[in-house]
């Protein structure tokens, strides 16, 4: 394997597996033998990180928080020590960090951590509530160290958010996002969001609305069992996708909604900007503790009742992207369509942890 790296690039060069990665504008083409081959994951360890760098605690208490970190929960929090030792131990060939923290101020070292992940040639990106208030030093700041920012509406207090947005829009961020948690109970909320993008003049400059499929994972939260629910129907996310393009708004979906969108399209061109569940094949998550599990969903179910220790391992590659739990969880993963009659078999990968969420009823 080749590894290229300048201030504005990443680049892996080997027989079966390559990537380019642009640090200025977030542009990534991933490639194996050929252009038009897709490798099943990274032999080379992930190019993503989720990282909890906060936990417990939080101020905001969202009812649909799946960590349940509800106000009164013993909080911790990475420390900047722990976080070095824990990026030193990854491959060089990580590109970007997506950072998990209960509210912006939560961490005391979050943008000395964030400061660090530049020098290190990593991209810092993270989420932040839409009640968040900051100032046009600390915008500024923040557009300066993160690639990408999105914000989770408050439909109560939407304002706020859009303030917020506008202020990280007007520090020159063009990547900034609205984050929409999608359940059947939260359609309307988002055609809602999707309604003010065009018309609202605080979020002229935003880049998108990406939708987040709701799984319910209750391990300790407090959002009660019946009051939200997955959604499973192609015709109710295929009708929000219409609208989104009805009113010409930008949209995406994190992976864990692919299989929802690839069934909904009706360009079947549209498929290829759809990236399946990528968990422990080219992403990965470690908690505030240092734990690595393939993602933050997995934590404390099934196999992963128990993390692998980042903090103290000797080797990265062997004694976790290797390690016998993540070989068979990758194989379950790739595996997950194979026997599947419709049209994206080899590629719809079902999660292993919620399958019902998006596994294919052929």
């Amino acid at each position: 394997m080749k590894f290229f790296e300048s201030d504005e690039t990443k680049v892996v060069s080997s027989e079966d597996y390559n990537y380019v990665f642009s640090k200025k504008t977030g542009q990534f083409a991933r490639w194996g033998k050929t252009k038009e081959d897709d490798p099943e994951y990274s032999p080379y360890g992930p190019e993503i990180l989720d990282l909890e760098i906060s936990d417990g605690n939080c101020k905001f208490s969202c009812p649909f928080c799946y960590k349940g970190n509800a106000y009164g929960k013993p909080g911790y929090h990475m420390s900047l020590s722990q976080f070095k030792t824990v990026l030193s131990k990854f491959p060089k060939t990580l590109t970007q960090i997506a950072f998990g923290i209960t509210s912006m101020n939560a961490n005391p070292h979050f943008f000395e951590i964030m400061e660090h992940s530049r020098v290190m040639g990593v991209i810092p990106n993270f989420t932040m509530k839409g009640l968040e208030v900051i100032d046009t030093e600390t915008a500024e700041r923040i557009a300066s160290l993160c690639g990408a920012v999105a914000v989770s509406i408050d439909m109560a207090h939407k304002d706020i958010g859009y303030n917020l947005i506008q202020k990280l829009t007007d520090a020159g961020m063009t990547q900034v996002n609205i984050h929409q948690v999608l359940s059947m109970e939260s359609i309307d909320q988002a055609k809602e969001i999707v309604d003010d993008i065009k018309s609202d003049y605080r979020l002229a400059k935003m880049n998108a609305i990406v939708f987040l499929q709701f799984k319910n994972k209750r391990s300790g939260s407090s959002y009660g069992k019946d009051k939200y629910h997955s959604i499973s129907s192609v015709e109710v996310y295929a009708d929000l996708i219409n609208y989104c393009e009805s009113k010409n708004v930008n949209f995406g979906f994190d992976s864990c909604s692919a299989p929802l969108f690839m069934k909904s399209c009706k360009n079947p061109k549209q498929i290829q900007f759809a990236e399946p569940c990528e968990s422990g094949l080219f992403s990965s998550y470690v908690n505030c503790h240092g734990d690595f599990f393939p993602c933050s969903f997995s934590e404390g179910e099934g196999d992963w009742k128990e993390g692998l220790s980042v903090l103290n391992c000797d080797d990265f590659m062997k004694d976790i992207w290797n390690h016998p739990r993540v070989v068979e969880w990758r194989s379950v993963l790739i595996s997950s369509s194979k026997k599947c009659e419709c049209i994206f078999a080899n590629s719809c990968r079902s999660c292993p942890i919620y399958p019902e969420i998006n596994s294919c009823k052929k």
